[in-house]
């Protein structure tokens, strides 16, 4: 298992300022990067590889993202999205496409829409899983794995959306969130161990349970995060279970999106991590 950080803390400086941002999180003492596409585009390969191994680190994923209606309503945009990012990581050690389903109508999202009522109709999750379902099937053809990264509206209607991909989407692997399924109910270290030949990366993050309860959409549940060590996410076992499960290509990726920005958050969180570890 190798230990990675998610660049999403410093959004666009990926792209504007990539060598000095890399020379950063060297200095964290992770092994990768996972980079949205959204941030760094889909153009650059090349140039991102030599800049990765100049700096002892490999790309651990490259993050992409759509609705989930998409797949009904523009499977196409969604397939175009995920062939480029393909084609991107054709010079990568590492072939992660991690993948996410925007649920833009949902309530803890923007509360003031109104529920888009497929997202919770188990005929239309199943129509989109079956789509998701052929177009990873397509990306590993070409080498790539297609892992599915959720939010907290996977696990609504008691885990409609997760349970339908676990179930319809057999090509389709996970890039688990460890914070949003906890803060949703769902433990995640269960999940690894009933879904051990699906699930091979995780995003680390931690959480106040009480704080969490407390939260009634997704921007504030999005905010309440901790970082790693600060919260009620019990490490000590979930670490054990994906040092366990995980071979030596998974990834533990640490996610921090809110608060300060800064690599100490990142280089207190490596440590953390590997001290567990042992």
């Amino acid at each position: 298992m190798k230990t990675g950080c998610h660049a999403v803390l410093f959004t666009d400086r990926i792209a504007k300022e990539t060598e000095e941002v890399l020379k950063e999180f060297e200095k964290t003492g992770c092994q990768g990067v996972e980079i949205g596409a959204r941030f760094f585009g889909v153009e650059k390969s090349s140039y991102l590889k030599e800049l990765l191994d100049k700096y002892n680190l490999q790309l651990a994923g490259l993050h992409v993202s759509a609705l989930w209606t998409d797949l009904l309503d523009d499977p196409q945009k969604v397939e175009e999205a995920i062939e480029k990012a393909v084609e991107f990581l054709q010079v990568m050690p590492n072939k992660n496409i991690i993948f996410t389903g925007m649920a833009q109508n949902d309530p803890s999202h923007h509360p003031e829409e109104p529920v888009d009522p497929r997202l919770a109709d188990p005929a239309a999750a199943e129509k989109m899983a079956e789509k998701l379902n052929k177009i990873a099937g397509k990306a590993r053809l070409k080498g790539v794995s297609v892992n599915y990264h959720n939010h907290c509206w996977e696990f609504d209607h008691d885990g409609l959306l997760f349970m339908t991909l676990i179930d319809a989407a057999p090509e389709v692997r996970f890039a688990l969130d460890t914070g949003w399924a906890a803060g949703s109910g769902w433990d995640p270290a269960d999940l690894i161990e009933k879904y051990p030949d699906r699930i091979s990366y995780v995003h680390l993050r931690d959480y106040k349970k009480e704080e969490m309860e407390k939260c009634r959409t997704f921007a504030e549940k999005q905010e309440s995060y901790v970082d790693l060590g600060k919260g009620d996410m019990d490490y000590e076992r979930l670490l054990a279970v994906i040092k366990k499960n995980f071979g030596s290509n998974g990834w533990a990726v640490i996610e921090y999106e809110k608060g300060k920005v800064d690599f100490e958050r990142y280089t207190n969180a490596v440590a953390y991590v590997r001290e567990i570890l042992g």
